[in-house]
């Protein structure tokens, strides 16, 4: 007699991505009541991920608390009723946590109350995330039953029915389904050893990190995105530094503790600020850059995968104009709204190029031309002229910043890489874009994106005009400098190749402050090298481009070595990166979230069969 077996899962990394799995799983469990059994993995308290507990106040998010949820709704994501939960500005609410004067720290009834469109310390999302993890466990019905290992995984070998999961203990778990979202596994490793004295190649975490570099001491930050905001706010307001309003915006007070900093990376471009997200602003559908012109495009290629420069590239920069004239209109008819309507029925009636030309007769050009354009060949006469040019343009970009979406038509504009990611993962998703395109893709487009969108809070930027001012942040020799590394004890050397005066810095450390994710085979008895060199997984490496992502499809499968699809063996989140686009976030409410949208896809793929199979 056949008999059925209770059917059971395993979900490896109960971070986000992980946490996003499970409130999938109990949806489906409410909805359609089956005995199942859930393993959650991790060595690390569920929920956080690498979010964690006991960071400073000074490290912020660079995503507004508004924008940052553990729970779906049903604009979200497609599938059985979602658990409904607070939004992490919420959750702050209902706990009466409030914002000191000095924008970071965050306490009980001190301060004013926490507003959607505040940048909030990164120690909060750890405490919300696992906190939702406990709700989102309880909401579970009686027939989903959940196990907990507080261990790491080692190894997902195939099994005489499914996987087998092996943890670090020496235990096994047996799972008809293998969900892995291990997410930036290697920030819980240690370091790689320095290949010099006073180099550190990894920052975090933060502030132990720093603590060999001494008051007074010279250091080149390597670096400009957040990364080196966390690290410069670790050296400044974190050794008892302050700022405190001017006549000029801010000025920085020392404490007399802080180093002496160097500031330098490869383009010499500063990363533009995260703009003020006004609660009413309006988020347009697009008119140039859809999923149904980037799927008509891929139609058009005998493969199937696009060139990304000529088929996506003119998209993105046409949607990105058309919002900015959408944003002069708004200006004049004064409602955003109105504005949309008249650009999107426009478009519909005579399509987005006749639009585009007719706003380009009415309000001139616009300043967009190259902002997309890879960084590089400019030169300045000197050190002071590329410092003032620095500031200026970190000065005229926190005015657009302050002035915040609705208003700034630069930054709608630049927001359009943001609002309409999930257009330009259409593009990635297979059959994807040509080797040439992903190399392209995934290396200067995807740089200058995170430049444009993804940079620092707007007072991130005000502290570090401040810090220049104070003496504290000194500009480096331009761009792409040439580091030299010390003979003996003598000092490391910045050396300028983009002054047409040549400039030379001498500091005492250089701290690496733009960190990378390894590819998954890159990390030394991880489970995702494990599973890579046993074949059981393959890199986009493989294929010999720059991408070294895993290979998974579209719903998450593993392809290993010899092309072979494991059905069983699901992967998601950062490390599938060049599969898809965009994997290291938490999700936002009321708009599709991807992350929640791939789990549901893993899940309905699996759970049938899951479901079904018998002994």
């Amino acid at each position: 007699m056949v008999t059925p077996i209770r059917p059971s899962v395993a979900i490896i990394g109960m971070g986000s991505r992980g946490l996003g799995l499970l409130e999938r799983l109990v949806a489906h469990s409410l909805t359609r009541p089956t005995p199942m059994t859930v393993h959650l993995v991790d060595p690390q308290p569920f929920g956080p991920g690498f979010h964690l507990a006991d960071q400073p106040d000074h490290l912020l998010l660079n995503t507004v608390c508004s924008q940052l949820t553990a729970f779906a709704d049903e604009r979200m994501v497609e599938g059985p009723a979602p658990l409904a939960g607070p939004s992490l500005a919420e959750w702050c609410q209902e706990r009466d946590l409030r914002l000191a004067d000095d924008g970071h720290t965050v306490r009980a009834g001190e301060g004013r109350p926490v507003r959607p469109n505040d940048f909030l310390p990164r120690r909060l999302l750890s405490e919300y995330l696992a906190w939702a993890a406990g709700e989102i466990a309880a909401a579970a019905p009686d027939c989903l039953t959940i196990v907990r290992h507080r261990c790491e995984a080692v190894d997902v070998r195939p099994g005489p029915t499914g996987e087998v999961v092996e943890l670090a203990d020496g235990s096994l778990v047996d799972a008809d389904a293998v969900f892995v979202t291990v997410g930036h596994h290697s920030l819980y490793r240690p370091a790689a050893p320095a290949t010099e004295p006073r180099l550190i190649t990894r920052p975090y975490p933060l502030p132990e990190a720093l603590d060999g570099i001494a008051p007074g001491e010279r250091v080149a930050v390597l670096g400009m995105g957040l990364t080196a905001m966390d690290v410069i706010a670790s050296l400044t307001l974190g050794r008892g530094g302050r700022h405190e309003p001017h006549a000029s915006g801010l000025r920085y007070l020392p404490s007399g503790q802080e180093p002496r900093i160097v500031l330098a990376n490869r383009s010499g471009l500063p990363s533009r600020s995260r703009p003020y997200l006004a609660p009413d602003r309006v988020r347009f559908a697009p008119l140039a850059l859809t999923a149904d012109a980037v799927a008509g495009l891929r139609r058009n290629r005998a493969d199937g995968r696009l060139h990304f420069a000529e088929d996506v590239l003119p998209l993105v920069e046409a949607e990105m104009e058309l919002a900015y004239y959408r944003t002069l209109r708004a200006r004049e008819c004064g409602d955003a709204a109105t504005a949309g309507r008249e650009f999107a029925d426009r478009g519909r009636e005579a399509g987005y190029e006749s639009l585009l030309e007719e706003s380009r007769r009415r309000w001139g050009p616009s300043p967009l031309s190259g902002v997309l354009a890879p960084a590089g060949g400019r030169q300045w006469a000197d050190h002071d002229a590329y410092a003032r040019w620095f500031t200026g343009e970190v000065a005229a970009d926190l005015a657009e910043a302050r002035a915040g979406l609705g208003v700034s038509p630069l930054k709608e504009a630049l927001e359009v890489l943001r609002d309409h990611r999930d257009v330009l993962r259409t593009a990635v998703d297979a059959p994807g874009l040509d080797d040439a395109s992903l190399a392209g893709f995934f290396g200067a487009f995807n740089a200058t994106v995170n430049r444009l969108v993804i940079g620092p809070q707007l007072d991130r930027s005000a502290e570090l005009l401040a810090l220049v001012e104070a003496g504290v942040v000194q500009l480096g020799p331009g761009p792409r400098p040439k580091v030299i590394a010390p003979a003996g004890q003598g000092p490391w050397l910045l050396e300028s190749t983009a002054l047409l005066r040549p400039t030379t810095f001498e500091v005492d450390h250089v701290v690496h402050a733009h960190v990378r994710e390894p590819a998954p085979d890159r990390v030394p008895g991880s489970l995702l090298g494990t599973l890579v060199g046993a074949g059981r997984v393959r890199t986009l490496g493989s294929r010999g481009g720059p991408a070294h992502g895993l290979d998974v499809t579209r719903e998450g499968q593993g392809v290993g070595r010899d092309g072979d699809l494991q059905p069983r063996l699901f992967f998601l989140g950062p490390h599938t990166e060049g599969s898809s686009y965009y994997n290291h976030y938490v999700p936002s409410p009321g708009m599709p979230s991807r992350a929640l949208m791939d789990a549901e896809l893993a899940l309905s793929t699996s759970l049938p069969s899951v479901i079904t199979r018998k002994r």
